[in-house]
Order: C-alpha cells, then sequence, then structure tokens
C-alpha cells in the first residue's frame, strides 16, 4: 500500500444514486449506479473529470471522477451506500469542502482481498497523527476498474478529518 496521505477537497456539486447494500449487491449495483449518475451529470451540464480536480494528484487522460460514500461497511451488513458524479453546477446536492487522509489503491489490492487493510490503516492514521475522523469513509474513483490493470491505481480510500 502506498503511503497515507492528507489532502484538502473543495466543495464538490454532485448527482446522486444512493441504495442500501450488503457487499453482493454493491459489486452488482456500484457500476450501473456509475453508468447512471454519469449520464445525468452530462445532462446536467458536464461531467466533471480528473483536470477539474487538481488536488487527486492524477496525471494522464481526463478521467470521469465518482466519490462514493459509505455509511457503514458492507461486509458486515446492508449499509447506504451514495455514489456520486461531479457537476460544475446544480446537481442533487454538495459535497462539503474538507480535508481527508487518503491511500491509493490498485486494482490488485481489491482483488487480492487487501481492502480491509486499507480502510483499517487510512482509518488509524488520524488518531495516531494527533487528527479525529470527522465523517463517513469514501472511495473516490477515477478509473475503468474493469478494464484496469492488476497494478494500476483505480480510486482512493479516505476518511474526512478534523
Amino acid at each position: 500500500m502506498a503511503g497515507i496521505q492528507l489532502r484538502d477537497v473543495p466543495e464538490q456539486q454532485v448527482v446522486t444514486e444512493t441504495r442500501v447494500v450488503d457487499q453482493a449487491a454493491l459489486e452488482a449495483w456500484l457500476p450501473g449506479a456509475m453508468a447512471r449518475v454519469a449520464e445525468r451529470a452530462r445532462a446536467a451540464g458536464g461531467l466533471l473529470g480528473t483536470g477539474d480536480w487538481p488536488f487527486l494528484g492524477r496525471t494522464g487522460p481526463d478521467e470521469p471522477v465518482f466519490p462514493t460514500i459509505y455509511e457503514g461497511n458492507p461486509n458486515e451488513a446492508p449499509t447506504a451506500v451514495e455514489v456520486a458524479a461531479t457537476v460544475a453546477a446544480g446537481g442533487d446536492r454538495a459535497i462539503p469542502a474538507h480535508r481527508e487522509a487518503y491511500a491509493r489503491v490498485t486494482k490488485a489490492q481489491v482483488t487480492g482481498g487487501e481492502l480491509g487493510r486499507v480502510y483499517e490503516a487510512v482509518e488509524r492514521w488520524p488518531t495516531d497523527n494527533g487528527l479525529a475522523v470527522a465523517r463517513a469513509p469514501r472511495e473516490t474513483y477515477w478509473t475503468d476498474f474493469g478494464a484496469a490493470a492488476d497494478d494500476d491505481e483505480v480510486f482512493d480510500v479516505a476518511f474526512p478529518v478534523s
């Protein structure tokens, strides 16, 4: 796992879709939800991508950005999950500006069963560094997970901190 870092995230206007899911339902629902919110974002005036959010530190082609917020752990029980697509204005709501601790995740970490350890490390990091977890954890996607190679970074695991 790459090192845990801290970044400031500006307010983001988003279109969203929310569902209560367990892990199996999440895996089935998430790709379609991303496609639906992307389409709604395009209809609302434009889907923003990695080029619009320099705080992500992404290089290469401009890819759509999908913050996904977890109100619990879908591995433990069904939980509310909100997938969002960023837009320049309007949308369903705003994700408030915040600071977050995050780690980059590769496809191999996910398929190899290491994602739980990434979450544990990022959640522990704020306390170990004089901060507190302030809100629900999230994953910020910017690439097509299915098309990614094992060593490709596919999303960030993040916890807002104060």
